[in-house]
């Protein structure tokens, strides 16, 4: 009695064949019992049978068919001399593909051809049977991890697998690639892999890196009457001083990713900046009286610039004809001498006299006798007789230019 019948429950029946008042005699018996080939799940008997179709052999044999199961030809297919008849029973397959399962049923007898009706490529594959293995009715269970072939991106290079790998970290298993303690995959290693797939292994490093930084001075203010309320003046530009400081740097394939202070050394004391700041209160001009003719002298209109004409009782006095911190040579010289018009002007108006305040009116100040708030629309600020004499030639330029010699009636 061969496995598969006793796998499947087969009962074979003694077949007792009377032959009694046979008309046709010995030869007639002879010609009817035909010899075929029964073939079940890859197993193979002859046998002899009086049946006429296929069916009648399955059933002389008492075999368990069941309707999943696959019988060539049919049940109803006559029987001729030297048939072979096949069986494949329906067997039942639990299938991981990849990590991936199915239920299955396949008419195959072994494990090799369960795959290959089910359309798994298994060619170098990881198997956790033979091939060859024969397939039982049910409890099978097959797994299998297909061979891939993948790319690892690692410190600037390719590195290609193809193996049967089932996750990343089998796939990097199969190179000479080394995963350092702070090192990452670009997925988890417990990932699981497909044909094709690029990844990537992330260099990670952790070191301490010192580095010089400039240490700013702080500004100190001194007070001081040598210069007027919101002037200042630098005393001492000071020192930057340098300092080493200590850092974390995480870099990633070389590229930083974060920086983080350790800590910190002076390498130098810096020097405070000094700076003084003007305390002297400038003295503030007399309250200019309304002109009765409505005139504003520099205001661009062509009106008299304010010295109070012409007659010399109107003259500019006051503080002598001191240049400040011009002397009066250099003032005419700045001027342009005796054959230039600002030089009569200047001469005029106040005598030289960058001090000059118009001693009529109190209204009309300086080397051009600017009223204040000629001098203030010309860009100027505070009193025009605090200004330097280049100050003053300068905004009186900038007036004439806009509003012509007729300012000053001594022009």
């Amino acid at each position: 009695m061969i496995d598969f019948l006793k796998n499947r429950k087969v009962q074979i029946a003694a077949q007792a064949v009377v032959i009694t008042g046979l008309v046709g005699g010995t030869g007639a018996v002879v010609t009817m019992n035909k010899p075929v080939t029964l073939d079940v799940n890859g197993q193979s008997e002859e046998v002899r049978t009086f049946g006429g179709t296929v069916g009648d052999v399955l059933d002389s044999r008492d075999l368990d068919i069941q309707k999943n199961d696959q019988i060539k030809p049919g049940v109803d297919k006559k029987i001729s001399r030297d048939m072979t008849i096949t069986v494949n029973t329906a067997k039942e397959i639990s299938l991981s593909v990849d990590g991936k399962k199915s239920d299955e049923t396949t008419h195959a007898n072994t494990v090799g051809q369960a795959l290959a009706d089910l359309g798994v490529d298994a060619k170098n594959a990881d198997l956790n049977t033979k091939p060859n293995q024969k397939l039982k009715d049910e409890g099978n269970d097959i797994d299998v991890t297909t061979a891939k072939d993948l790319t690892i991106v690692a410190d600037g290079k390719d590195h290609k697998v193809s193996a049967a790998a089932e996750t990343a970290k089998e796939a990097l298993a199969e190179t000479k690639l080394k995963l350092d303690k702070d090192d990452f995959m670009s997925v988890p290693l417990s990932s699981k892999v497909s044909d094709g797939q690029v990844l990537t292994l992330n260099r990670v490093k952790n070191d301490t890196v010192k580095e010089k930084e400039a240490i700013e001075p702080k500004t100190e203010t001194k007070k001081s009457d040598s210069l007027f309320e919101g002037e200042t003046k630098v005393e001492d530009e000071g020192k930057v001083g340098q300092k080493q400081v200590s850092y974390k740097v995480k870099t990633v394939n070389g590229e930083e990713v974060k920086k983080e202070k350790k800590g910190e050394k002076v390498l130098s004391k810096p020097e405070a900046k000094v700076v003084i700041e003007g305390t002297k209160k400038k003295e503030a001009p007399a309250e200019e009286p309304d002109d009765s003719d409505g005139s504003d002298a520099g205001t661009g209109d062509g009106s008299d610039s304010g010295s109070g004409g012409s007659d010399d009782g109107d003259k500019s006095t006051g503080g002598g004809s001191g240049g400040g911190d011009m002397s009066t040579q250099e003032i005419k010289d700045m001027l342009g001498g005796p054959g230039s018009k600002w030089y009569q002007v200047a001469e005029c108006e106040s005598q030289f006299n960058p001090r000059a305040v118009n001693k009529s009116n109190n209204a009309h100040f300086g080397l051009f006798q600017f009223k204040q708030a000629t001098w203030e629309a010309m860009g100027g600020s505070g009193n025009p007789i605090d200004a330097s004499p280049q100050e003053q030639f300068d905004r009186a330029k900038k007036l004439q230019a806009e509003a012509g010699w007729g300012q000053w009636a001594c022009a």
